[in-house]
């Protein structure tokens, strides 16, 4: 999903007249059905050939599966929020983005500094080659998972001097935009 909003807010961004004229209403949520559709097959793949303990055809399904991560899924998170982050480096000095972007970037930023790791690892385990020790990547991973409410709060509580505001507000000014 973090692939799907990606693409859709660089689209929005980079064609904007398109973007609100011309795009098909219900193609975000025909992208995300088909995006999860190709993400339950693929585990559900993987599932029942590594319960069968099928063992090599178990390891072939794994590697495909972070094979498929690596070229379908990653590649479009990362291109558009690079061009998006250069698109704001190099726009207006007015016109600063709005939180929902800081967000998404934010988030799609620490999925990629503590979240692909574990895939990585993952990936070269198949292969019998560790480059750090699982508990660093562990650790990655369970911040991954605990960061966007953080994100979500400090972007948030962003711009409002000594403000102590509950984390509902916070909430509620990001997805406002």
């Amino acid at each position: 999903l973090l692939s799907a909003i990606s693409i859709e807010r660089c689209v929005s961004i980079l064609c904007p007249l398109w973007y609100r004229c011309r795009r098909p209403q219900r193609l975000s949520a025909l992208v995300c059905a088909l995006l999860w559709a190709l993400s339950i097959a693929v585990i559900a793949a993987v599932t029942s050939l590594c319960l069968l303990h099928e063992h090599e055809h178990c390891r072939l399904a794994l590697i495909s599966m972070y094979v498929l991560n690596f070229l379908i899924f990653a590649p479009p998170m990362v291109i558009s929020n690079v061009i998006l982050f250069i698109k704001v480096l190099c726009g207006s000095k007015r016109r600063q983005p709005k939180r929902l972007y800081i967000v998404i970037f934010l988030t799609v930023l620490f999925f990629l500094i503590f979240g692909v790791p574990l895939s990585v690892w993952n990936f070269l385990q198949q292969f019998d080659y560790t480059v750090m020790p699982s508990q660093v990547v562990f650790l990655f991973a369970c911040i991954n998972s605990s960061i966007n409410p953080f994100i979500y709060f400090l972007v948030g509580s962003w711009r409002r001097r000594c403000s102590l505001v509950s984390l509902q507000v916070a909430f509620q000014r990001v997805f406002e935009e």
